[in-house]
């Protein structure tokens, strides 16, 4: 009688690691495509001419590509926010990269995170090329971020300044742009501030174990 025996537990493992970023890329493209169709319509909604419209929902699904390229590159670990703050800015300010300033511990966002804050940063970016500090050619832009707390109850904290752009007024009604920076990323707390000569806006997010 011949007994042959074999170890098959590395095929199992591979096997359930296999299922399991299924079950989470099937998870995330279904929140992806929520997404989208909360920025078709809610841009289309606009009365702006049809190329700014274009421009803006463009502009928005190439935030969302850019965050999503950065998890999968992690297999859905997270994106690393120095990387997505740099990808966000860097779309704005591929010409004079001296005008933005990036600083900040290395954070690791998780997936339901790192996509609505990629969002947020392209709208701040934005927001500051049309209208604010890197609308002229003297303003800049500062982004910079630390952590605060103790084992499972850290948070992050994110400060955006403008400065020496033009004049700064609040607008009565506010768009879809600034919905979004203020209710896109889950649980943040988001203060936005006018200043004579630029914009500023504080985010506050409470941040998983392990982040």
């Amino acid at each position: 009688m011949l007994e042959s025996t074999r170890d098959v537990t590395a095929r199992r493992a591979s096997e359930q690691r296999e299922r399991r970023l299924m079950s989470e890329l099937t998870h995330r493209v279904r929140n992806i495509l929520a997404v989208i169709q909360a920025i078709a319509r809610h841009t289309l909604r606009t009365d702006v001419p049809k190329e700014q419209l274009l421009d803006r929902f463009e502009g928005r699904l190439s935030a969302l590509a850019g965050a999503h390229t950065l998890l999968v590159q992690s297999e859905w670990a997270g994106a690393d926010l120095r990387e997505l703050a740099r990808q966000q800015l860097g779309a704005v300010a591929s010409d004079t990269p001296e005008r933005v300033r990036i600083e900040g511990e290395a954070i690791l966002l998780p997936p339901d995170i790192a996509t609505p804050f990629g969002l947020v940063l392209h709208e701040l970016a934005t927001n500051a090329a049309k209208h604010g500090a890197l609308s002229n050619s003297a303003g800049n832009v500062t982004a910079d971020w630390m952590t605060a707390g103790r084992n499972n109850d850290r948070s992050l904290k994110l400060n955006w300044r403008g400065a020496g752009g033009p004049a700064v007024r609040k607008s009565g009604a506010q768009g879809f742009g600034s919905t979004l920076i203020d209710t896109a990323i889950p649980g943040a707390q988001v203060k936005r501030e006018f200043f004579p000569d630029g914009f500023a806006c504080t985010i506050e997010v409470p941040l998983p174990e392990g982040s």
